[in-house]
């Protein structure tokens, strides 16, 4: 009986460990915005990452990395253009089949990232296999 216990308790903490390092976060993964300034077209590219971190490229060239997480549909995000140690707040809105997202501002004071994120619709960018 001893080894019953031992055994479900075994079983229940590596079924903890498993559901808590899944990827469920939907942000993950590329994301893509296409627009034009200027009269100018340009492409803006998102990278999320499972560890927490994301890049930002403009016509494939990086202008910005920094850290962000997510707390239910809204998200924190820092990076050292902005201080690296102040959260703007967005609420993220999924759309479709998570195949497109809007960022929301709550609260941001960085104009950039406000201006390069807020209300903007980004696809997923999905690989052909």
């Amino acid at each position: 009986m001893k080894k019953f216990y031992l055994l479900s308790t075994f079983v229940v903490i590596l079924f903890s460990a498993i559901a808590f390092t899944s990827d469920t976060n939907p942000l993950v993964g590329k994301w893509e915005y296409s627009g034009a300034s200027q009269g100018q077209p340009f492409k803006l590219l998102a990278i999320f990452r499972v560890n927490g971190t994301f890049d930002g490229f403009i016509n494939k060239k990086e202008f910005v990395s920094g850290a962000y997480h997510m707390k239910h549909d809204t998200m924190y995000i820092s990076d050292p253009t902005c201080n690296d140690k102040y959260d703007g707040i967005y609420k993220v809105e999924f759309l479709g089949k998570l195949d497109s997202l809007k960022f929301h501002v709550i609260q941001d004071t960085c104009t950039g990232r406000r201006e390069g994120t807020n209300g903007l619709l980004f696809k997923k960018v999905t690989t052909v296999k």
